[in-house]
């Protein structure tokens, strides 16, 4: 597969001189596998994470197959204006000149009128703004025999599912359609079955149900969840990464994040759908090129950017999808680079991050807060690199002329008064992560090494335990035969006073009736039988007649 070349697989030489001046030589597996039956115009159902080159796996087949006359051919469904308006930035790098539509919102409607009235070939855009040109017969699908739908099971979580069935009724049968989706869930596969004519299937080794991206390391955090924002201060001024993305759940959350950050000494922007369009494009714009370091964004905001050398993802708690963790963490570790994701969990989120990782194989390198003092040496270590690396004969000489008059000592300690004196050196955060459950399977020591200790199945407990001469099971976990231990003492019977033991009863004793004495009774005189004599008149208590007043 190394070998592997675009001009093998069909491209023409326009495509592959375009691809060359990007520096493109070897396609990637998920273009080797799909450029070749898309360019024999095979409906295609493919499973690939995100960042793994899908947009040129539709792409060149795609603009291969364009015809020359002015109407749209192709439509390309995206879940977010993002990933849309990239889409059709990397179809623009292969063919400047090609006339592309981007149908998406929050952008005011006359350029895109503009753009399908000139005749745009590829439309490229979100479904409920296509369904919106769709209503206002503005766009005309009659003609289309390509359709690729990007990231479908995103579509699915947002809910653009029954858009994008409505949009797929409206093209003639018999379109070319590509299928890209990280997964395959059953409102997916029955959207397949319905569209697809007999579909090239492909899986890549890394997609899947829960796929894992082996150049990304996992580096979850466990700090109380009112301490999460103070504890990724500390953890960006001892790391000092070049850029990251970082991921809240609420659109407010990323303002108060940005604004802790920014007075923290560390510059960032937030990113929500409530910006305004062109709002979006200046920060994404400023954070891609370098001159944004920290972004802040929802997961909606973000999905779908494409950001070169990203080195750190941080997840403010975990999504509630295993999905969506591996999904946002694909941001970083893209195209054979290394990235790493870091996760702030509290107690209940780190039992759940976990239960995933030994469910989808994700490899946790768990790590404490860093404290002040750690910090600071962290700056101080930058700082001395930095030094070294900018030492020149001039600086040298200024040196030893100042060192002639003043004590070393207080020269340098003078200096980095100077050059830490807008240095942030964090907060100074309890050791304790948060109050917790008790728990057999989390003591003060593991607590101590930044992470919970995993909970132990049956049989590895078994193991841990000492033999013990009461256990009925031996240490392997397997039962100890009844010999072993049937004579064992009771450890928790009450000792019994002196004296107090009695020789046992046996059936017949217990049931033998006692002995009848004859012993003569008291005498009594018998009571009279028969009924009682009647009162005579006159006798008895005298009853008066008198009413009461």
């Amino acid at each position: 597969m190394n070998e592997m070349t675009f001009a093998a697989l069909g491209c023409s030489e326009a495509l592959l001189a375009a691809l060359a001046k990007r520096g493109f030589e070897t396609p990637m597996p998920v273009q080797a596998q799909t450029i070749q039956p898309g360019l024999e115009g095979r409906d295609l159902l493919v499973q690939s994470r995100t960042g793994s080159g899908k947009t040129l796996a539709f792409g060149l087949p795609l603009l291969q197959r364009l015809t020359g006359e002015r109407h749209a051919q192709a439509l390309i469904l995206a879940p977010t204006r993002e990933l849309a308006q990239q889409v059709g930035a990397e179809l623009h790098t292969l063919v400047p000149k090609l006339p592309i539509a981007s149908l998406v919102g929050g952008v005011a409607y006359p350029p895109q009128l503009k753009a399908l009235q000139q005749g745009a070939q590829v439309i490229v855009g979100t479904p409920g703004r296509v369904m919106d040109h769709l209503e206002r017969g503005t766009l005309d699908l009659s003609k289309v025999s390509m359709i690729v739908l990007d990231e479908c099971d995103e579509m699915l979580n947002m809910g653009f599912l029954e858009d994008v069935e409505t949009i797929l009724a409206k093209v003639p049968a018999g379109p070319q359609t590509y299928l890209f989706s990280a997964t395959l869930p059953a409102p997916i596969a029955k959207l397949a079955k319905r569209f697809l004519k007999d579909p090239v299937q492909i899986t890549l080794a890394e997609a899947g149900e829960h796929a894992v991206h082996a150049d990304i390391a996992h580096t979850p955090v466990l700090a109380p969840d009112h301490q999460h924002v103070r504890a990724l201060v500390n953890l960006l001024l001892k790391d000092q990464p070049s850029s990251a993305l970082i991921f809240t759940k609420t659109k407010a959350q990323t303002e108060e994040v940005a604004e802790e950050l920014t007075v923290s000494g560390l510059p960032a922007a937030f990113l929500h759908g409530d910006l305004a369009q062109a709002t979006r494009t200046r920060i994404l714009g400023q954070f891609k090129e370098g001159k944004l370091r920290y972004l802040v964004a929802t997961d909606v905001a973000a999905r779908g950017l494409d950001i070169e050398g990203l080195p750190l993802v941080v997840h403010m708690g975990i999504p509630t999808q295993l999905e969506s963790y591996i999904h946002r963490s694909g941001r970083t570790g893209r195209a054979g680079a290394k990235g790493s994701s870091m996760a702030l969990v509290g107690w209940k989120e780190s039992r759940i991050l976990l239960a995933w990782s030994r469910r989808g194989g994700l490899k946790l390198d768990w790590r404490a807060v860093p404290t002040p003092a750690e910090i600071r040496e962290a700056q101080a270590t930058k700082l001395l690199d930095g030094i070294q690396g900018s030492v020149s004969p001039a600086l040298l000489h200024q040196a030893t002329q100042l060192l002639k008059d003043t004590d070393p000592v207080r020269l340098v300690a003078g200096l980095l008064g100077l050059v830490q004196a807008d240095q942030a050196s964090g907060f100074d955060l309890p050791n304790e992560p948060e109050k917790k459950p008790k728990s057999r399977f989390d003591s003060p020591r593991e607590r101590k090494e930044g992470g919970p200790r995993p909970q132990r199945t049956y049989a590895e407990r078994q193991a841990a335990r000492p033999e013990s001469a009461f256990s009925k099971t031996r240490p392997d976990g397997s039962f100890k035969p009844r010999s072993d231990f049937e004579d064992r003492p009771r450890p928790y019977a009450k000792p019994k006073p002196e004296g107090a033991d009695r020789p046992r009863k046996t059936w017949e004793d217990r049931s033998a009736k006692p002995e009848v004495k004859d012993t003569p009774r008291p005498w009594k005189p018998a009571a009279k039988s028969g009924p009682k004599p009647a009162a005579k008149y006159g006798e008895g208590p005298a009853k008066s007649w008198k009413k009461k007043g």
